[in-house]
C-alpha cells in the first residue's frame, strides 16, 4: 500500500497547487519513486489512498505507474490517517491473506524488501518496521530494539533493559493479515496499533536497512534533495543527470543553467540565469534567480 493521503502543510505554498504525492520531484511526482521501488522489488498490485484532490492526484500517478503494476485508489473523504487509511484500504487488496507491504508516498527509500519480507515471515510477525540508523534517533519517535531485533521501546518509550539500539522508523512497514485487527478508524497507526502490540509484548520485528532515505517535510528539504539528484550526489535508478542538472529533452546544458531541475514547458529569457533551483513545468522565468523553487505561481526563495 502507499500512503498518499497526506495534506503536506509544511510544503505550503507548494501544495496549495499540487498534494505532496505529486510535487514535482526530478520531474517525477513524487509518490512516482515509491511505485517504481515497489515495482523494482516485485510488487505487482498496490492500493494508494488519496484525500486532497484526488481526481488529479489519481490520473497524475496512473500515468507513471509503472508497467504491469495494478494501481487501485481508496478515495477518504475525510483524512483517516495512517492508521485508518489501512483499516479502509484492506477491501482492495488482492489476497487478505497475504502481508501487505506500506511505504510512504513522500520519502525517497529504496530499502531491500526482499530481506525484510522473508524476515518477516521467517520469524512470524505481527508487524516489521523497516529501521534505519540516525545520530537523532529521538528527533525521529526513537524505536528500540533487542539484540534479535524485537521492538522493545516505541517513541522512547517504555523504558526496556532488552533495548540494545535506538533507530528510526522509515514509514516503511509490512503488516501481517492479523494486524488489520488493530487498525483505528481513525488515526496514526504508531499510537494506536504499534502502542497497543509493544504494550501487549506482540512480535513487533525491526529490521535495519541503511539505505539512502530523504524525507520531503519542508520547502527546505525539498530544495536541497531536488538538487542532491540534480548533483548526482543523491542516487536514483533511470535519473540521470546532464552537467549538474535535471533537464528536459528540449534543453541542452547551458552556462546559464548552474546545478537546478528543470521542468518541460519552462521559459527562461535571454541572458537570465538560474543557480540553484527547482523550476516547475510551465514557469516562465524573466529574471535571474538563486536557490529558488519557481513556479507559475510562486517565486520562493531560501537561504
Amino acid at each position: 500500500m502507499l500512503l498518499a493521503a497526506g495534506l503536506g502543510t509544511r510544503l505550503r505554498p507548494l501544495t496549495d497547487r499540487r498534494p505532496k504525492p505529486i510535487v514535482p520531484v526530478a520531474n517525477r511526482p513524487l509518490a512516482g519513486f515509491a511505485m517504481e521501488h515497489l515495482a523494482r522489488s516485485g510488487v505487482r498490485s498496490v492500493v494508494a489512498n488519496t484525500h486532497p484532490q484526488p481526481e488529479l492526484v489519481e490520473s497524475t500517478l496512473q500515468a507513471v505507474c509503472p508497467k504491469g503494476v495494478d494501481l487501485r485508489f481508496s478515495r477518504e473523504i475525510d483524512l483517516l490517517g495512517t492508521g485508518g487509511g489501512l483499516r479502509t484500504a484492506r477491501t482492495l487488496f488482492d489476497d487478505p491473506h497475504s502481508p501487505v507491504i506500506v511505504t510512504n508516498g513522500d520519502t525517497l527509500f529504496a530499502p531491500d524488501l526482499h530481506r525484510a519480507y522473508a524476515a518477516h515471515v521467517d520469524q512470524g510477525a505481527v508487524a516489521t518496521m523497516i529501521l534505519r540508523p540516525t545520530t537523532e534517533p529521538e528527533r525521529f519517535g526513537a524505536i528500540g530494539i533487542d539484540q534479535n531485533g524485537w521492538v522493545r521501546s516505541l517513541l522512547g518509550t517504555p523504558a526496556d533493559g532488552r533495548v540494545r539500539e535506538a533507530l528510526m522508523f522509515t514509514g516503511v512497514q509490512i503488516l501481517s493479515p492479523e494486524a488489520f485487527s488493530a487498525m483505528p478508524e481513525s488515526g496514526c497507526v504508531i499510537r494506536s496499533a504499534y502502542r497497543q502490540w509493544v504494550d501487549s509484548g506482540a512480535p513487533v520485528l525491526g529490521v535495519i536497512d541503511a539505505s539512502p532515505w530523504a524525507d520531503l517535510g519542508t520547502l527546505a528539504e525539498y530544495h536541497r534533495l531536488n538538487l542532491e539528484l540534480a548533483s548526482g550526489s543523491f542516487t536514483w535508478p533511470g535519473l540521470e543527470p546532464r552537467d549538474g542538472c535535471i533537464l528536459p529533452d528540449s534543453f541542452e546544458p547551458s552556462s546559464s543553467i548552474r546545478m537546478s531541475v528543470i521542468g518541460a514547458d519552462v521559459e527562461i529569457a535571454a541572458g537570465v540565469r538560474v543557480d540553484r533551483c527547482v523550476v516547475w513545468p510551465g514557469t516562465h522565468v524573466t529574471r535571474p534567480a538563486t536557490n529558488a523553487v519557481l513556479t507559475p505561481q510562486h517565486r520562493i526563495e531560501l537561504s
